[in-house]
């Protein structure tokens, strides 16, 4: 069986960096990018030797050429690109007053915009590969709204996410290409230091535990398995699927 290559963005921490360890796990070849060198740098001495099956390459995804440019850059280290996990998200709240423009086009360039090129140009390398895998990651609150939580920019943001979901799982369907989401709720990563300092964040999450069914808060590697399933070449009867990772929260 040939080894497979990925792409990981967002992947110098968090469920990216979670994601990585597991497809290196699996034997696959992976490129995890992000656009703080140092933080993929670290990622890469956490993750320890792998004998050059893992490489990293700094790039802002919201940028066209830079989309491109990581793309190719996978392409001369692993000579293929099999699957892309397009994990790369920030986030920005406020109520829909508050905030402001550019706070909005920084949450929908990176989000959406970043996803729509990756999916892009990684697509055309995947179908010269044969076919693979595309897995974005898109949350709860693209399909529902929480309580206490004003996320208008980032909602739209990842339904945008899930729309661009379905409609590249048709279109690419006759290049052998799938393409699905994970929706995951609270997850324990970097991202949730955007809405408070640690001690803030650690309060809030004996709240957000009540309001998860399973009653605890998720970990990066509960939504990195989903991800492995879903760009796994054996579920290849996979695509347009919108897989919830949140402990039962959108059932609440």
């Amino acid at each position: 069986m040939k080894t497979l290559a990925a792409l990981v963005t967002g992947g110098g921490s968090g469920i990216g960096l979670a994601t990585a360890r597991l497809l290196l796990e699996e034997g696959a070849n992976v490129m995890i990018v992000g656009r703080d060198s140092a933080k993929l740098k670290a990622a890469a001495e956490e993750i320890g030797n792998t004998d050059g099956r893992l490489k990293i390459m700094p790039g802002d995804v919201s940028r066209e050429g830079n989309a491109n440019m990581l793309i190719g850059e996978a392409i001369k280290a692993f000579g293929r690109l099999d699957i892309l996990v397009n994990n790369a998200g920030v986030f920005r709240g406020g109520t829909l007053s508050d905030m402001h423009e550019e706070d909005y086009d920084y949450v929908l360039d990176i989000n959406l915009k970043g996803t729509w090129f990756m999916c892009k140009f990684g697509s055309r390398a995947i179908r010269e590969s044969g076919g693979g895998s595309i897995v974005n990651v898109s949350s709860f609150l693209a399909v529902r709204g929480a309580k206490g939580m004003p996320s208008s920019a980032y909602s739209a943001a990842k339904a945008g996410v899930l729309g661009l979901t379905k409609a590249l799982a048709v279109e690419l369907a006759p290049f052998k290409i799938r393409v699905n989401a994970v929706l995951p709720a609270v997850i324990r990563t970097p991202i949730l230091n955007y809405l408070a300092d640690q001690e803030g964040v650690d309060k809030m999450i004996q709240q957000w535990k009540k309001v998860h069914p399973l009653g605890r808060v998720g970990e990066a590697e509960d939504v990195a398995r989903a991800i492995v399933f879903l760009s796994h070449p054996e579920n290849n009867w996979i695509t347009g699927a919108e897989l919830s990772v949140d402990g039962g929260r959108a059932s609440w």
